[in-house]
């Protein structure tokens, strides 16, 4: 018989086979998947998302224009005007120069504009290949790094937060700080392998410069240091082989990761004295002593020793904190790991700065909670190094999670982790049991060779169908969050349009383009050196698109301007104005959202979707106003006192009428009365106070230079976007002196 010929399957030295090929295929898939999830938006358009990356964005080509040492030079003139910013040293100046290599080295022939809508689903369709290694080497299982990589391609929040369009820090970073989670686990987990060891001290070296760009990139990162500290404080008590070699990998880790992040302007030197650069220090220098301890003491006395050292390390801690011996990181971020902590109103007066309730974890991860709970209860019972450091991650994610709605990004991956560790133990434990054969009942003494291939079919037949029927239930489990409920399922999580598409209106899915051409006619027809005044929200916008010097922006550096802006939309219009003039501004911007509605057959408006109409509650709370004053007890809905003497209530186009209660065939209101009531809904008609800019209208102390298409003054036909107004009116201040 002559021997076959085999194919050689081999890439460097590497042998392939079927199973590896199958590995290959799932990862291909669930990088597909993911970026078909995240490019969902495109049916709305190409455009960037939200309002950071359109800072971003600028930042960026500002590097690709001017060279990156010009960037970290650049005080920025347009924003924050008169003093201006520095930008290297006040954003997260490590997605602007990570970008404006890629683009350099990958964007040739394309727009840096579309390289940075695309840029995201590529950086969180890529993260799907992370996971899978970081769960991976968690778990020891292929099976459950491949479930991790397919979760995470479907996981809500975290396509919510790397979509189409979303070039803020969220995408890199988390592809940063997950890749350096993979890397030191490695090095760690395979310390005792011969064949592992020489990787030990690159792996080392490439996670510390890894995450040190993570943290320049997004401030989040840090909180990977939280669980990684924690991790080497227990790696003592676990591990009871030694641990040297953690040891060298811890440190040249830490060494690797501060030096990175203090080569970044705006996290800087400081990085050394803060709580995240302290805590990864001192789980360092204790993983050194406690390797001390086991080398040289008593081994009956070990874990007593190093349980005293790690209670001088706690009280140096205590000292540390009380004495305020560290650099404060932002109160946000300071927040979320001390819940108790008050955060600023400001930090409330942001929608993603909310906590998340509890209902929001069952609704963003639902089935997910199932399989995560199989996966703690096997990490419980395994008990080794990496199932603690999975129960350290989750833990940690969740309680972070709990002081913003923008850090459910941590819970996802403590949750992913787990349910797919959960998922692999249930796979196995069911596809063993298929081709186990059921139990017989011999009725002769005698087997034939018919009987036992009736019965080999039989346990086939059983086999086979215990597989499908578990595949369709998971398929089933899987698949149910993705459509129900309606209005909250994964897939409306995908399904946003851009914000500059609806203004960051609340409760509508709308896409309108009155803020892209409110923008271009700003750039066009405005002084170039024009300075405009509007809340903080449209600052990036007006700055980018409209090309046009604003007094606040999202970077949100100076809330004391924040607070003056506060006070002149709420003042009365004259002082109002006066506070304008002093800002040194030429010109205000609102944005207003409105719902027409019927009543007896007349139309009239309901206010509150979104625009400045729905922000009266912030800018009186920054502003240092007393609330109960100018709205209601819902502290929604303004009070007549609101309209007749604050500037923002003349500036708003609309007039109060009275109120209706009750809602009758969704357009529909009636029980109309002149008296406010909690259940009740404001009505207001069309009233502009501060007419359109020509010769009869100079001696107003504003006039009207630009309105929405959407807004039309004459008539009710408003737009087709389910008889919503979304506007944009900009006013030229006429009496611009001091």
């Amino acid at each position: 018989m002559t021997e076959e010929k085999q194919i050689p399957r081999q890439l460097f030295h590497f042998d392939f086979n079927r199973r590896h090929f199958l590995i290959i295929a799932v990862l291909i898939i669930a990088f597909t998947t993911a970026f078909i999830m995240r490019s969902y938006p495109i049916k709305y358009g190409s455009y960037l998302n939200e309002f950071d990356p359109y800072f971003n964005y600028r930042a960026t080509k500002y590097i690709v224009d001017n060279g990156l040492d010009a960037y970290l030079k650049w005080h920025d003139t347009m924003s924050w005007y008169p003093e201006g910013r520095d930008i290297a040293k006040t954003s997260q100046s490590g997605l602007h120069i990570v970008t404006a290599f890629l683009y350099n080295v990958f964007g040739q022939g394309v727009k840096l504009l579309d390289f940075t809508i695309i840029l995201p689903v590529i950086l969180s369709s890529l993260t799907t290949i992370v996971i899978f290694a970081v769960v991976r080497t968690i778990s020891g299982s292929t099976s459950a790094g491949l479930f991790a990589s397919l979760l995470f391609a479907f996981s809500p929040f975290i396509i919510q937060r790397g979509n189409l369009g979303w070039f803020k820090s969220e995408p890199l970073g988390l592809f940063l700080g997950l890749l350096a989670l993979y890397l030191l686990l490695s090095a760690i987990k395979y310390t005792n392998n011969n064949k592992e060891m020489k990787y030990l001290i690159p792996k080392s070296l490439a996670g510390g410069i890894i995450l040190g760009l993570g943290n320049a990139s997004w401030n989040g990162v840090q909180y990977f240091i939280i669980p990684i500290s924690l991790f080497l404080i227990a790696l003592p008590f676990i591990r009871k082989k030694e641990i040297q070699n953690p040891m060298y990998a811890a440190v040249v880790f830490t060494i690797f990761t501060i030096i990175t992040t203090a080569a970044f302007p705006r996290t800087g030197t400081s990085f050394i004295l803060s709580l995240p650069s302290i805590a990864l220090v001192g789980g360092t220098i204790f993983l050194v002593i406690s390797n001390f301890i086991k080398k040289y003491s008593d081994p009956r006395i070990q874990n007593r020793n190093i349980l005293f050292v790690l209670i001088v390390f706690i009280l140096l801690v205590v000292v540390i904190i009380a004495g305020g011996l560290y650099y404060l990181p932002d109160n946000k971020y300071l927040a979320a790991v001390n819940p108790f902590i008050p955060s600023h109103p400001f930090a409330e007066s942001v929608a993603e700065n909310i906590p998340p309730r509890i209902t929001d974890y069952f609704l963003i991860f639902s089935t997910l909670l199932i399989f995560s709970g199989i996966g703690i209860w096997l990490a419980l019972k395994r008990k080794d190094e990496m199932s603690i450091f999975a129960l350290i991650i989750a833990i940690t994610g969740i309680y972070v999670s709990t002081g913003s709605l923008r850090l459910l990004v941590f819970a996802s991956i403590g949750i992913i982790i787990f349910a797919a560790i959960g998922l692999q133990w249930i796979t196995r434990i069911m596809l063993d049991t298929s081709k186990k054969s059921l139990p017989t009942i011999a009725t002769t003494t005698t087997t034939t060779k018919t009987t036992k291939i009736k019965q080999r079919k039989f346990e086939l037949d059983t086999g086979t169908i215990t597989k499908i029927a578990y595949t369709f239930f998971i398929i089933f489990l899987l698949f149910f969050p993705m459509v129900y409920p309606p209005a909250l399922n994964w897939i409306s999580y995908a399904d946003i349009p851009p914000t500059i598409l609806n203004g960051g209106s609340t409760g509508y899915s709308i896409k309108t383009y009155d803020w892209i051409n409110a923008l271009n006619w700003i750039s066009k027809n405005t002084p170039k050196d024009a300075v405009i005044a509007a809340w903080w929200d449209y600052g990036y916008w007006i700055s980018t698109l409209g090309n046009r010097t604003t007094l606040a922006d999202n970077a949100a550096n100076n809330q004391t301007r924040i607070g003056t802006i506060s006070q002149m939309f709420i003042e009365k219009p004259e002082e109002g104005i006066k506070i304008a003039n002093k800002l040194k501004a030429d010109y205000i911007l609102i944005y207003v959202v409105a719902e027409k509605i019927a009543i007896n057959n007349s139309s009239y408006y309901i206010l509150g979707g979104g625009g400045d109409e729905s922000k009266i509650y912030w800018f009186l709370k920054l502003g240092n106003f007393d609330e109960n004053k100018y709205i209601e007890q819902d502290q929604f809905t303004p009070k007549p006192i609101f309209w007749s003497h604050s500037l923002l209530g003349q500036l708003i186009p609309f007039e109060h009428v009275g109120y209706a209660i009750k809602i009758k065939n969704g357009q529909q209101l009636t029980n109309f009365s002149q008296e406010y009531k909690p259940e009740a809904f404001a009505i207001y008609s069309k009233h502009m106070k501060y007419q359109k800019n020509d010769s009869d209208n100079q001696q107003q102390p504003l006039s009207l230079v630009y309105y929405s298409d959407s807004f039309a003054f004459n008539n009710n036909n408003i737009n087709n976007n389910q008889n919503l107004v979304s506007t944009v009116l900009l006013y030229k201040i006429n009496n611009n002196q001091p």
